[in-house]
């Protein structure tokens, strides 16, 4: 059986703490369509299939006080657009909740002002929805934060698919700054604590994101993605007496990133093996951005991508569109835990 595999590339500049007076080159965008057509040449040899990537621009408030417009980097480098699109990769948008604060003198990613999140969120997506003709399908938000209203707001200008959701609680609800390849933004609130989200596809509810409405939810799916339980397996009657006598056990859950520093990039991918063969409908949902090719995390990325068609796993891994693997999913589909 084929799996269907969601590779989301973000991009984005290399770094937060942008200058108006030296707009920053997208070097990084450049390198990662370069390595991502060299992959895509490799997987096909490998498979027989060409696999679909997803790109995701950022179209936000920052890139808009940096370059003069949101949809910079759309028109200014046309011709990668138009070599992406002729490959059958897609499109959706990616937008951070940035702004400017003066007393700092730097860019802060705002998680305390619920007002600037929907707007920065409004903002991106109108962005991209001008430069299309039409508005963005996918989406996903930056540093993985995600709150009910920008779930409100991206349903609202259109989006079917969100990819952003990172079922754990998260690098940053301690975190003080979100990190780049090259440098830091400051985090001015809250992090979302999403330990608690369904880790397969599912319609959220309107009060909460994180909770599954099923009938009654969104028309927005949220797709998770890639994690695993960190929890040992136990017999049936050991969780069903915990669950009576303490209630429901803590996940131990972590997220397969591929830009982590894991020890082997076979391995790695002998995980997501594991992890897909324990679902009962599998799926894959990888994201990444484009660092600066020299970055540190940049070669993570490409040491793991690297081992992939060597590995038994890419024979059976189909990377597609997701509005193609979910335009004719049942609701039981979103459903499943």
């Amino acid at each position: 059986m084929m799996i269907p595999a969601f590779l989301s590339i973000d991009v984005e500049p290399e770094g937060f703490q942008l200058d108006r007076r030296d707009p920053p080159a997208w070097a990084g965008y450049a390198a990662m369509v370069e390595y991502a057509e060299r992959l895509r040449t490799e997987l096909t040899a490998r498979t027989g299939t060409a696999p679909r990537f997803g790109w995701y621009f950022r179209t936000d408030p920052q890139i808009a006080e940096i370059h003069g417009r949101p949809e910079h980097v759309l028109v200014a480098f046309p011709e990668r657009t138009a070599r992406l699109q002729a490959a059958g990769d897609y499109f959706g948008v990616h937008a951070h909740s940035i702004r400017w604060a003066a007393d700092r003198g730097q860019w802060v990613h705002e998680f305390g002002d619920g007002d600037w999140q929907v707007y920065a969120t409004r903002f991106a997506l109108e962005a991209y929805g001008a430069w299309a003709g039409a508005p963005a399908r996918l989406f996903r938000a930056g540093a993985g934060f995600l709150t009910d209203r920008i779930v409100e707001a991206a349903e609202r200008a259109g989006v079917q698919i969100d990819l952003t959701l990172e079922p754990i609680t998260g690098w940053g609800v301690n975190a003080a700054a979100v990190p780049s390849g090259v440098d830091s933004s400051p985090i001015v609130g809250a992090y979302t604590d999403c330990g608690n989200a369904p880790r397969l596809p599912y319609r959220p509810a309107r009060h909460d994101f994180r909770v599954d409405g099923g009938r009654r939810g969104r028309r927005l799916v949220m797709v998770p993605v890639a994690t695993r339980s960190l929890d040992p397996p136990r017999p049936l009657w050991r969780r069903v007496a915990r669950r009576v006598l303490r209630g429901p056990a803590p996940k131990a859950v972590e997220v397969l990133y591929p830009t982590a520093d894991w020890p082997s990039a076979h391995g790695f991918w002998d995980i997501v093996a594991q992890q897909l063969g324990s679902m009962r409908r599998p799926y894959l949902s990888l994201g990444i951005r484009t660092d600066a090719a020299a970055s540190v995390v940049a070669g993570r990325v490409r040491r793991i991508f690297d081992a992939l068609p060597l590995h038994p796993l890419a024979q059976r891994l189909r990377f597609e569109d997701p509005l193609t693997t979910f335009r004719t999913a049942t609701r039981s589909d979103l459903r499943l835990r």
